[in-house]
C-alpha cells in the first residue's frame, strides 16, 4: 500500500529485529512526527528515581505507545525505538535504529550527540534550559567567593589563623565588594539574562556580547555590543555563558588572555571557548587578576580522580575551582524532569515542542 504525502510518498515496510515483533514504520513527516502509529518510546534514565512516576503517568495517557523503560546502551531495544529519552549515550546507541525521529534530553548542551548522522536522517532533538538560573547563581557564587577571600579565610580559620579586626590587623586583611563593578557577559542567552539580573542586585554596570545585535538589549543588560575586544575592555569581570560550538571554539584566544589586565574571568559556559594554555599563561604571570572556572579542559575517563587541564591550573592560589557542577542543584534537576515530560508530552500530541535544538548552532 502506498501512502501520498505532499512533495513526497513513501511505502508501509514491516521490519523484524533481533526477533522482536513487528512494527510498522509509518511515513515522516516534514517534522519528522509520526501521527497515527504506535510509537516506541525508550527511557535510558534510571528506573528507581524520580523518572519513574513521571513516565508512568505518561503511559496512563498515551495508552496507544509502547513506553520502555530501565534500557542501557546494551539493549536490544535501541534498534526499534523511535523516540528516545537519555542523558549520554554512545553513538552507537543513538544511531542504532532507523525509524528514530526525536531525541529528548534533560540539559541543554548538545555537543555528545551525533548531530550530523542526526541532520542527515532528519532526526530532531529536544533539550531544556531548566537550570539557567541555577549555572547563573554559581557564576556569581564564585565570583562573591573570590572578591570576599572567603576560602583564604575560611582554611586558615580551619588551622586557627584569624584576620581582621579582632586580632588588630590593618587593611590588608580587608575583602572587597561587589558593589557598583563593571561586568560583561559574554553570551546573552538563558544563562546571561539570569545573571545580568543578578548583578544588578548589586548595582553593576553589565556589557553583554553576542555577534547578533539587531535585537535590544535583554533584561539586566545596560548595552549589548558585537565587538568582543571592545567588551572585554569594558569591564573588569569577564563572565563566560556560551555553549560550545565550532564559533565559539578558542573564542578567547591566547592573545586575548594576555591583554586581560587585571580582569577577573569566570568560566560556566565550556572550558573549549578559552585557550587553555594561554589561560594558564595569563594566570601564573598575573596577568589575569584571578579566575573562577566550572568548566574545565579535562575529565576522568573512569572514577573520581582526574586533573582538570593539562596545566596546573588548580594549584594557582588565585583560582576558585569547581568541578562542572554549575546546573547540578536538587531543585534544577526536579525542574528539568518536569520540562523534559512536557516536552515529550508536547511531542506525541502535536508532533513539536517550543525547546527544540538547532543542530547547525549546537545548541
Amino acid at each position: 500500500m502506498v501512502l501520498a504525502f505532499p512533495r513526497f510518498s513513501l511505502y508501509y515496510s514491516k521490519i523484524y529485529i533481533f526477533g522482536l515483533k513487528p512494527k510498522y514504520i509509518a511515513p515522516l513527516r516534514a517534522n519528522g512526527f509520526r501521527q497515527g502509529v504506535v510509537m516506541r518510546i525508550g527511557s535510558f534514565m534510571p528506573v528507581h528515581s524520580v523518572w519513574g512516576k513521571h513516565l508512568d503517568q505518561l503511559k496512563k495517557e498515551f495508552p496507544e505507545h509502547e513506553f520502555l523503560s530501565g534500557l542501557t546502551d546494551s539493549s536490544t531495544e535501541a534498534a526499534t525505538l523511535d523516540i528516545i529519552l537519555a542523558g549520554r549515550l554512545e553513538h552507537a546507541t543513538y544511531l542504532a535504529s532507523p525509524a528514530l525521529s526525536a531525541v529528548f534530553q534533560p540539559f541543554t548542551g548538545i555537543n555528545h550527540l551525533p548531530l550530523a548522522e542526526f541532520a542527515q536522517r532528519g532526526v530532531r532533538v529536544f533539550n531544556v534550559h531548566a537550570n539557567a538560573f541555577d549555572v547563573a547563581e554559581r557564576a556569581l557564587a564564585m565570583t562573591l567567593a573570590f572578591y570576599g577571600r572567603l576560602i583564604e579565610f575560611h582554611n586558615d580559620l580551619r588551622q586557627d589563623l584569624w584576620h581582621g579586626f579582632w586580632v588588630r590587623a590593618g587593611a590588608e586583611d580587608n575583602w572587597d565588594s561587589l558593589y557598583g563593578r563593571t561586568c560583561a557577559i559574554l553570551g546573552t542567552g538563558a544563562i546571561g539574562v539570569e545573571l545580568a539580573k543578578l548583578l544588578k542586585a548589586f548595582s553593576c554596570t553589565v556589557y553583554g556580547w553576542r555577534r547578533n545585535i539587531t535585537k535590544g538589549a535583554p533584561e539586566g543588560f545596560d548595552m549589548v555590543l558585537s565587538d568582543l575586544q571592545e567588551t572585554i575592555s569594558k569591564a573588569e569581570i569577564i563572565f563566560i555563558a556560551l555553549p560550545a560550538t565550532p564559533l565559539t571554539e578558542g573564542l578567547l584566544s591566547h592573545e586575548i588572555l594576555l591583554s586581560m589586565k587585571d580582569k577577573f574571568l569566570v568560566n560556566v559556559g565550556r572550558g573549549s571557548i578559552v585557550d587553555e594554555a594561554g589561560l594558564y599563561e595569563a594566570l601564573e604571570k598575573k596577568i589575569l587578576k584571578g579566575a573562577a572556572i566550572d568548566t574545565w579542559y579535562t575529565y576522568p575517563p573512569v572514577g573520581k580522580v582526574g586533573a582538570p587541564s593539562r596545566f596546573p591550573i588548580n594549584k594557582l592560589p588565585q583560582v576558585i575551582l569547581s568541578p562542572h557542577v554549575g546546573g547540578s542543584t536538587n531543585q534544577a534537576t526536579l525542574k528539568a524532569v518536569d520540562v523534559t515530560i512536557a516536552n515529550i508530552r508536547d511531542y506525541l500530541r502535536t508532533g513539536t515542542c517550543r525547546n527544540e535544538a538547532d543542530l547547525s548552532a549546537m545548541y
